[in-house]
């Protein structure tokens, strides 16, 4: 009876030390190891609103301006051939053409333009000269063939050159404004994420 009354006091014991023992403390919080930054860089700071993602491009031509511009400033270039000294003749060729491309944002094609167009003035020129020359000599009938086909291989390639390879310039896509703007994170390559608004075809 000692031994039963003995053992019931230690199991009471036991119970009454496990119930008023205390939990043990909490472990600290997991450091988080953050990027660090190169010596003497600045550090990255977010950006304070997201940009568009740039539009696709589209080349747009615009070579119908340049042949409106051409045909009627033709017929007064043939003529200054023979009148060299009118100057105002040959200005229409070769300054409206590059002003259309100016016009249009592309103003290093209308440097080009005004080159190519230097050229064929020169070509013309010379055309117009000889043609004046092989005339004073004939005695009734003019036709000179060979300065007449030089006149217009110096302005036919200038004016094909200029309307066909010149006149376009590069625009955004059309209807990329009206796409719906979809928002996307983007992670760089120093572990920073960043909020990036596009929109999908």
């Amino acid at each position: 009876m000692d031994v039963r009354s003995a053992s019931a006091s230690l199991a009471l014991a036991a119970c009454i030390a496990a119930c008023s023992a205390t939990s043990p403390r909490p472990l600290p919080p997991r450091r988080v190891q953050q990027p660090q930054t190169p010596p003497g860089a600045s550090p990255q700071r977010p950006l304070d609103l997201p940009q568009l993602a740039e539009a696709p491009v589209e080349h747009e031509r615009y070579f119908g301006w340049i042949i409106a511009a051409d045909l009627p400033s033709v017929i007064p270039l043939t003529y200054w051939a023979f009148y060299p000294e009118k100057a105002y003749y040959a200005a229409p060729s070769l300054l409206l053409p590059p002003l259309i491309h100016a016009l249009h944002g592309e103003g290093e094609r209308a440097l080009i333009s005004v080159g190519l167009r230097s050229l064929m003035l020169g070509g013309v020129y010379l055309a117009g000269r000889s043609i004046r020359a092989e005339c004073e000599r004939a005695e009734f009938f003019c036709f000179p063939l060979p300065s007449m086909m030089l006149m217009n291989l110096a302005i036919i390639p200038v004016l094909l050159v200029d309307a066909l390879f010149l006149a376009r310039r590069e625009v955004p896509a059309k209807g990329w404004r009206r796409l719906p703007v979809v928002p996307s994170v983007s992670a760089g390559a120093d572990g920073g994420k960043s909020l990036i608004l596009s929109r999908q075809f």
